[in-house]
């Protein structure tokens, strides 16, 4: 696995988590309130996608750590399946 493709898909996955995630917060805030659900996470998906992110780099095995990082962007995509 090339480092600029792991790079590449890392920064996208990141990306894609902070759009989702900034859409939630601001599609259920109802009444000024603010939706704490969806801010917890986001920031649990980031830290998982970082540390997963970081072990990519870092380990022996990254193709294990890429099959971790798709995990994590299921429940990115699994709301979005259900509108279409």
């Amino acid at each position: 696995m090339s480092r600029i493709f792991t790079h590449v898909f890392n920064i996208l996955v990141g990306i894609l988590i902070l759009i989702e995630g900034g859409v939630y917060i601001f599609v259920n805030n109802k009444d000024g309130d603010i939706h704490f659900r969806s801010i917890i996470m986001t920031l649990l998906l980031l830290l998982a996608w970082g540390m997963s992110y970081r072990k990519q780099l870092t380990s022996q095995n990254p193709s294990a750590w890429l099959i971790v990082t798709i995990i994590i962007t299921i429940p990115m995509i699994l709301p979005w399946l259900f509108f279409i």
